[in-house]
C-alpha cells in the first residue's frame, strides 16, 4: 500500500474517532442537561456558563420546521459523506471539517428525533449552544480555512 494512502486512512480514522468521541460527550452532556433542567452555573455571569435550553429552531434559534430538519439533515449528511469519499487527495483540514460537521449534525439530529427539539446547555455571550453546534461551526471554519489556503496556493503557483 502506498505511503500517502496509509496516511490518508490514518487521518480519516483519527478524524472519525475524534468526532465519535465528541458526539458521545455531547450526548452525555445533553443527558445531564435533560436530567437537571433547573441547574444553572455561571463561570462569568451572564456571559459564560451552563444553562438548559430547548432550541426548537435551527442555528441561533431561527424558527424552522422540525419535520423538515429531520428530512433534510440525513440528506445533507449523505451528501457531505459522498463529497468526502469522492475527493482524490483531501487535506487533513478538509477531512476533519467534513467529519466534524457530520458528527455535530448527527448529534443534533438524535435530539430532534427523540425530543423534537435540540438540547442546548452552554451559555456563550447571548446564545445557548451545545457541543454539536461547536463541532459544526468548527467544521465550517476548517472548510473556509482550507478554501483560503487552496486559493493562496494557486496564486503562488
Amino acid at each position: 500500500m502506498e505511503k500517502n494512502t496509509i496516511i490518508k486512512y490514518k487521518v480519516h480514522l483519527l478524524a472519525i474517532l475524534l468526532s465519535g468521541f465528541f458526539l458521545f460527550i455531547d450526548q452525555v452532556l445533553k443527558y445531564f442537561a435533560r436530567m437537571n433542567t433547573d441547574f444553572v452555573y455561571y463561570i462569568w455571569r451572564p456571559w459564560l456558563g451552563w444553562e438548559y435550553f430547548e432550541n426548537n429552531g435551527i442555528a441561533f434559534s431561527i424558527p424552522f420546521s422540525n419535520t423538515l430538519i429531520i428530512i433534510l439533515t440525513p440528506i445533507i449528511i449523505l451528501a457531505l459523506f459522498i463529497i468526502l469519499t469522492k475527493q482524490k487527495n483531501p487535506s487533513k483540514y478538509f477531512v476533519l471539517g467534513i467529519i466534524l460537521i457530520i458528527a455535530g449534525a448527527i448529534s443534533n439530529l438524535v435530539d430532534r428525533i427523540l425530543f423534537t427539539t435540540t438540547i442546548d446547555y452552554l451559555r456563550l455571550l447571548t446564545w445557548i449552544i451545545n457541543l454539536a453546534d461547536i463541532l459544526i461551526l468548527t467544521g465550517v471554519g476548517l472548510l473556509v480555512f482550507e478554501e483560503f489556503r487552496q486559493k493562496k496556493r494557486k496564486k503562488i503557483l
